[in-house]
């Protein structure tokens, strides 16, 4: 009987730095790099489309079942069996206890599923928790994967589509234009491997469970917070609003520590997922763009952000976003444990000062899901150690969250509250 053939596809540069944390994580006892989607949707939500949808998606995604390839010195690949047919459990629970408790609980269990959904009814609609390994997503590609499972609950004739894995982004043509891309990245990363970083979780991985909390802003704060980030960016990246705020929260806590640092450094993803392209769901579709601040210009929110906006000028119109992806694919082909050593030898064992993304309008290609409104909806990230911590920003409808994600562990008493409260400070200028 001949063998079923095998598919593969290849990783990308953020798919292979995710795999080489990963390992780091596991080693330390951190367990797997995985994030939690939180989605509230009111009532007549139909768990039987729902349960018939996932299913199907499964039966499309053997990506989510391949074991990784790799030769010496060659790119790492999913690799699977055309044969492959996943299974995406869907968990209903019965339970009494608030959507947090049961997170927390999910996000610090052993399972061997890379999809999982649990749901939680409740008096006036239900909460689904959607686990996702991050090797394998990330949070674009989950709004992605939810919205295919709606697609899929509004009609039961309709089939998964197949093959959403791979890259949009072009490479480079020929081995020069590679290599002048790599350099002009090496330059810029050159520059801030020189100036001193520390991360809140120190340098040396341990043990500890995920921990996080969600601050939901109402609709008034949420169009508070909006306008003030446009005052100072005229329109133009607003994240380095959120960036600014984010590295002032965490001096505070350094300061109220007595410790220093000459910078805080931190990457902000950038989705190579075209507009009007046929989106892939499954990988990382993404690159960075690196970003650093020295203490001394985080007195004034206003003025912090300023500068962000210019080093994203300035990176943009240098196309550094291109220059990385194309040095995180060359990146590729080393093994992922010399790829980490010389990641935290650059930034002084860090890796980062912390974890930051702003994601956006969440799911925006629902108004429903399968049968009910859709209300609210977030990601929560979970992150490494080093660096330790994470604060991650997302809006729907109006309203804007602020999901602080770190190891248990890194967190000192009350520094939580001082993360938080700098951060509701900054963004409503209370």
């Amino acid at each position: 009987m001949a063998a079923s053939p095998q598919h593969s596809t290849e990783l990308g540069g953020a798919d292979w730095f995710l795999i080489a944390v990963e390992r780091m994580m596991r080693s330390a006892g951190q367990g797997a790099h995985v994030g939690l989607t939180v989605l509230h949707v009111g009532p007549s939500f139909d768990l039987d489309r729902f349960r018939s949808a996932v299913e199907r998606l499964a039966a499309e995604s053997p990506i989510s079942k391949a074991r990784l390839t790799k030769a010496p010195l060659g790119v790492p690949s999913w690799s699977w069996d055309a044969a492959t047919h996943a299974e995406f459990p869907v968990l209903v629970h019965d339970e009494q206890g608030s959507w947090t408790e049961i997170a927390h609980r999910i996000l610090g269990e052993s399972d061997a599923s890379p999809i999982r959904f649990d749901v939680i009814p409740g008096g006036s609609g239900h909460t689904i928790l959607f686990r996702w390994l991050h090797v394998l997503l990330d949070g674009k590609g989950a709004e992605l994967l939810l919205a295919e499972v709606a697609r899929l609950a509004a009609d039961s004739s309709l089939s998964a589509k197949p093959g959403s894995w791979g890259h949009q982004t072009p490479k480079p043509k020929g081995w020069r234009a590679v290599l002048g891309e790599a350099e002009r990245f090496k330059d810029h990363f050159y520059v801030l491997s020189k100036q001193g970083i520390r991360s809140l979780g120190g340098v040396v991985p341990r043990a500890g469970a995920p921990r996080f909390h969600v601050d939901e802003f109402t609709v008034d704060e949420t169009t508070r917070i909006t306008a003030r980030a446009a005052e100072v960016s005229r329109g133009m990246f607003q994240i380095g609003w959120f960036l600014a705020a984010t590295m002032r929260a965490h001096l505070r806590v350094l300061e109220a520590r007595g410790e220093k640092t000459d910078s805080f450094q931190s990457g902000c993803a950038v989705q190579e997922r075209k507009r009007g392209a046929r989106h892939p769901i499954w990988q990382n579709q993404v690159s960075q763009l690196f970003f650093c601040l020295r203490p001394a210009e985080l007195g004034d929110l206003a003025t912090a952000a300023a500068l962000l906006q210019t080093q994203f000028t300035d990176m943009s119109r240098n196309r550094l976003e291109v220059a990385f992806a194309v040095m995180a694919r060359l990146f590729r082909r080393l093994p992922a444990w010399f790829y980490l050593r010389m990641l935290r030898r650059n930034s002084g064992g860090h890796l980062t000062s912390f974890f930051f993304s702003h994601t956006g309008e969440f799911l925006p290609e629902c108004a429903e899901f399968c049968g009910a409104p859709v209300e609210h909806g977030w990601h929560i990230p979970t992150v490494s150690q080093p660096p330790g911590t994470g604060i991650f920003f997302g809006q729907r409808g109006g309203k804007m969250t602020a999901t602080f994600s770190w190891r248990e562990g890194v967190l000192k008493e009350g520094e939580l509250e001082l993360l938080r409260s700098s951060i509701r400070e900054d963004l409503l200028g209370v």
